[in-house]
């Protein structure tokens, strides 16, 4: 017992020596400085929060006003189509490229973001997604999303492609932006066959 006690003096000891020496290595003025570079973070951040919160009710109230920033790229056959009640996203969809075969329609859209999305490689503003749906058994797939880090699918980008024999599908839930996209799609095919 009296060798574990020795040990924790020690201890403290030396935890005592260490947080003075760290203390008595930084002068009043590279305090001040410090407290003043944290005052002026946490000033900055405050900020950037309440900014951040005026353009979320502006969109809010009126989701178009941000669609209405965006480029809606008409040489690449972008048409609006939708945009969220929040305004946190906007969907653009083109025919161009539209390919079908038997109840297979294979399709281009572009979802574009408010704010920046998080995603395995990093941050991203617009995507653009070739997505194939069966429309006889409600399903899609992605075949191939290209994210970038600015709206209008500008700046850095980064690829993700999938094998089409091994991509998996995934069900149409009904009432959501998915069922949205395959009906204007199996539509669109429809469309285009007669």
């Amino acid at each position: 017992m009296r060798k574990f006690t020795g040990l924790l003096a020690v201890s403290a000891l030396g935890a005592g020596l260490f947080a003075s020496t760290y203390c008595a290595g930084q002068t009043p003025e590279q305090a001040q400085a410090w407290e003043a570079q944290r005052a002026q973070t946490q000033i900055e951040e405050k900020a950037r929060a309440e900014r951040l919160q005026r353009e979320r009710e502006a969109r809010r109230a009126d989701p178009m006003s941000w669609v209405r920033t965006l480029n809606p790229m008409p040489a690449g056959g972008w048409e609006f189509r939708a945009v969220a009640n929040d305004g946190s996203w906007a969907v653009f969809s083109t025919t161009h490229q539209l390919k079908r075969s038997h109840k297979l329609v294979t399709v281009w859209l572009r979802q574009e973001y408010a704010e920046p999305q998080t995603g395995s490689n990093g941050h991203y503003l617009s995507l653009v997604q070739k997505i194939q749906y069966d429309c006889e058994k409600e399903r899609d797939r992605a075949l191939l999303v290209v994210y970038y880090t600015e709206n209008n699918i500008q700046g850095g980008e980064q690829t993700e492609e999938s094998d089409e024999k091994q991509a998996p599908w995934n069900a149409i839930v009904p009432g959501t932006r998915d069922e949205f996209n395959y009906s204007w799609a199996c539509n669109a095919a429809q469309a285009g066959a007669h």
